[in-house]
């Protein structure tokens, strides 16, 4: 839905997941009845679904756009679509009516009484009107797009989920990847100095309730990534030449390194037995780990989709269901089965992809 000064309301306009920022942006002027106006309006967004009090979502950069879609495709479902409502100030929308010598909308400047003011008409003409409101509204935006920064270069320094990726380890001790719809609206709070809400400290809402004993927990329907149960403390990449050392040092590799080592000659029962023994070194995550968190195993699914973004190629989802019909839930069940031969005659599993299993487990 996006406003129409001309229509005194707001027009309904179909784009769809392919539609690239600058495409919506150039629709969006258009209807709004800007395109051809020096001065665009700054804009924001709501979801249909969203309470009133909700604040409003920034919506100026191929970011943003992309965690527009990502907020619609969580909220979606089959029976009841989301829309997304496009709004822009009500100064602005005097001013170019002004500009275009058109009738106010009804809605603009509703308020009577002695609370009401008289609306400033902006300069439309010249990008530098010197208006307040739309300097503050440009203010916030870059005050939003330096925290988006700030919080991107804390959270994505996790070798487990990646550099590529922004991470935080929840109350349980898992890692959650943070969607762009989390990190948006992070980094909104942030620039608007919203209460409590700092670097390391979400807003406490059902979007971040992972991070919070009191909140309540999330949807799984909102969460743009699924969270992965990892234990604390796993062993490092043997093979990894950067594994004792912290990530952001020169000549560290811009990129993870590959999770599956090269040696093939450990005996599963010897690692176990070493494990046993001493504590593995702890993963180098991008926020501090919860010590009073129970060490559990993961579950097999949730290994399996792991290791399969980064080895694609094996094609390990197809195991899932075989795991589970083996009633094998847990990766310690795995690792019992000593020899990839073993594991091959338990299920239906190449060679090659049983001894890569042994391997990782």
């Amino acid at each position: 839905m996006i406003p129409h000064v001309e229509l005194d309301g707001s027009q309904r306009v179909l784009l769809t997941h392919a539609t690239t920022f600058q495409e919506a942006l150039d629709l969006i002027h258009e209807t709004i009845g800007c395109a051809d106006i020096a001065v665009k309006p700054v804009l924001t967004y709501k979801l249909s679904n969203v309470t009133k009090s909700t604040e409003a979502v920034c919506l100026g950069s191929d970011a943003d756009w992309e965690g527009c879609l990502e907020s619609v495709t969580a909220a979606e479902k089959p029976s009841k679509p989301i829309s997304v409502k496009i709004n822009i100030t009500e100064q602005y929308i005097a001013s170019l009516c002004v500009k275009l010598k058109i009738k106010l909308p009804s809605a603009v400047g509703a308020k009577t009484g002695r609370g009401k003011q008289k609306i400033q008409i902006m300069d439309l003409e010249h990008a530098e009107s010197g208006d307040d409101d739309f300097d503050d509204g440009l203010g916030i935006m870059e005050k939003e797009k330096k925290r988006l920064r700030e919080l991107q270069g804390k959270y994505s320094r996790c070798q487990l989920c990646g550099l590529d990726k922004a991470c935080k380890v929840d109350i349980n001790g898992n890692h959650c990847r943070l969607s762009n719809n989390q990190l948006r609206a992070w980094s909104m709070a942030l620039a608007l100095e919203t209460r409590g809400v700092t670097l390391s400290t979400p807003p406490n809402d059902s979007l971040f309730g992972m991070f919070f004993k009191n909140s309540k927990p999330t949807p799984a329907s909102s969460m743009a990534y699924p969270s992965f149960p990892f234990p604390p403390y796993m062993p490092m990449n043997s093979m990894n030449p950067y594994g004792m050392m912290p990530w952001g040092m020169p000549g560290m590799p811009s990129l993870a390194p590959p999770m599956s080592p090269v040696t093939l000659t450990l005996n599963p029962q010897i690692v176990r037995a070493l494990g046993s023994n001493r504590r593995s070194p702890p993963i180098p995550s991008s926020d501090p780990v919860d010590m009073a968190a129970a060490s559990v195993y993961p579950e097999i699914t949730s290994f399996l989709r792991k290791l399969d973004e980064f080895h694609p190629k094996r094609d390990l989802l197809k195991y899932i269901p075989l795991f589970e019909e083996l009633d094998f839930f847990n990766i310690d069940k795995i690792s019992k089965l000593d020899t990839a031969t073993a594991l091959r005659g338990a299920m239906d599993i190449s060679l090659g992809n049983a001894t890569f299993l042994l391997e990782q487990v």
